[in-house]
């Protein structure tokens, strides 16, 4: 996996996708009840800018947000590849996985693919015995 440079901090994203996968990748655990009772995700707009509201709720679910990770988030909402666009939709679609994720008791799990395979978040929903996938790109593609 390629690392993330944003002013000087480098970041593989091991550390960020294992909180990810702790806080929501098991429904009964207690940090996923946390998070579920404090579900901002839904308010996140599609709009300009929305990185902003994610990174709120994620803090807001009892998620540390690093310098680097609020780096990324800020990196992937403004993308503006395949279209000026793509960086807000990367952004809401996180938002609406985890709101449907926590209001439908669901586990997610989140992975990452590279850049070359699209600079745009993918989701798929679980088997019901496998939770569901949120696969964003990193490191994210040049502008």
């Amino acid at each position: 996996m390629g690392a993330f440079t944003e002013a000087g901090a480098d970041c593989n994203g091991d550390d960020i996708l294992a909180q990810l996968n702790s806080v929501f990748g098991f429904p009964h655990m207690r940090s996923y009840k946390y998070a579920k009772q404090h579900n901002k995700f839904g308010s996140v707009p599609d709009t300009p800018g929305n990185y902003n509201a994610l990174i709120d709720a994620y803090e807001y679910a009892g998620l540390e947000v690093t310098d680097t990770w609020r780096a990324y988030l800020r990196a992937l909402g403004t993308l503006r590849t395949p279209n000026l666009e793509q960086g807000p939709q990367n952004i809401y679609d996180i938002a609406q996985f985890r709101n449907h994720g926590l209001t439908n008791n669901l586990g997610m799990r989140t992975i990452i693919h590279d850049p070359k395979d699209g600079g745009h978040v993918h989701t798929q929903p679980g088997t019901g015995v496998d939770p569901e996938i949120v696969d964003s790109p990193y490191p994210l593609p040049s502008p």
